[in-house]
């Protein structure tokens, strides 16, 4: 039992007590008892008031997110922050790519090259482009995939580490499955419009996580920039995370686009050393959605942070021995009545 649930027992108790000694009420305690239990109750409800306050700011913010499925969460603790159809089944475009650079990173730990063939370069921009031939370190390839997003990079890398691209997409799903992902089915790594290629938001979640718990993946997704030279020339790939360096506490990320997919996204940012973790999925702007939820979540846990729940109790028990002094036995029973519902309201907050 909890402290507020022993405190209501402890107030019948005491109340009890000093009716037995005292014999009768004070001339004014009703009216004084009817008072004080007013306020009581009308404290004990302010958590049900931030409740509240709480679905209001969902309902608007229900209204603001333009994507077809979102999911915020806090990594922490697991708390779901905000939901959207996390279950439903759509393309992920490119975020595809963490997946093909955990695969690379667990079968290689970004060490090795690799020797580009023709195969490889026969794919839509984005590309580096890569040349037939030309010898490639796999670390500049798994920059080049998470960074510029390159898809000739993903061929390359997939070819290698798996004997060939199909081979590696089988690879890809059964490491799904592995992670919990339930209800994805990925055709190629490199997020490219085919049918039948799908994820969720729940899904996509585990992949980033799994990815950003590698050390080596979370710094190159964090990278602004990379000068990048290959037999193509020397460039400099920029990111494709336009909130990175832009929005506070903006953290690694994939982006993904495609004309059916629309815009998708997986991130992370983090304020006051706390980590928000967001996906994104058929948005008409990822930029503005994200900024839009995680605004939101941080605000959810500064207001959770400004009011917390030990500082709640510690009143609710001032409260109650307020109560207790009064030491109307003839009213004990309606005391503990009258208090013992906010308690528990308190306790299932």
């Amino acid at each position: 039992m909890s402290s507020i649930g022993i405190l209501s027992l402890n107030v019948t108790r005491k109340a009890s007590r000093d009716a037995r000694l005292n014999g009768v009420a004070p001339k004014n305690g009703r009216r004084r008892l009817r008072c004080v239990i007013l306020s009581a109750v009308l404290f004990l409800q302010l958590p049900l008031a931030g409740a509240a306050s709480r679905i209001d700011a969902l309902s608007l913010l229900n209204q603001r997110v333009q994507a077809r499925s979102a999911l915020l969460v806090d990594p922490a603790s697991g708390k779901v922050l905000f939901r959207r159809n996390p279950t439903e089944a759509l393309p992920p475009a490119s975020t595809v790519k963490l997946l093909t650079a955990l695969l690379v990173y667990e079968r290689t730990e970004l060490k090795g090259e690799v020797v580009i063939q023709k195969s490889d370069t026969l794919v839509e921009p984005s590309r580096i482009p890569l040349r037939t031939g030309e010898i490639v370190p796999v670390k500049t390839l798994v920059q080049s995939l998470l960074i510029g997003s390159d898809n000739d990079s993903a061929l390359a890398l997939a070819r290698h580490t798996g004997g060939s691209v199909e081979k590696f997409v089988t690879m890809m799903n059964i490491r799904a499955r592995e992670l919990g992902c339930t209800n994805s089915l990925f055709k190629n790594p490199n997020g490219l419009p085919v049918i039948g290629q799908v994820t969720t938001a729940y899904d996509l979640l585990k992949v980033f996580q799994a990815a950003m718990a590698v050390p080596e993946l979370r710094d190159i997704c964090r990278t602004p920039s990379i000068a990048l030279k290959t037999a193509a020339g020397l460039q400099t790939l920029k990111n494709h995370n336009k909130l990175l360096g832009v929005y506070p506490g903006m953290g690694p990320a994939k982006t993904g686009w495609t004309f059916r997919s629309k815009h998708t996204f997986a991130a992370s940012a983090t304020r006051d050393g706390h980590e928000l973790h967001l996906i994104l999925l058929h948005s008409a702007n990822k930029w503005v959605d994200a900024r839009t939820l995680f605004d939101f979540g941080f605000e959810q846990l500064r207001r959770e942070g400004s009011a917390p729940r030990a500082a709640l109790e510690s009143s609710a028990t001032r409260a109650a021995h307020v109560i207790a002094d009064l030491s109307l036995g003839a009213t004990a029973g309606r005391i503990q009545r009258s208090i013992n519902v906010p308690v528990l309201l308190l306790r299932a907050e």
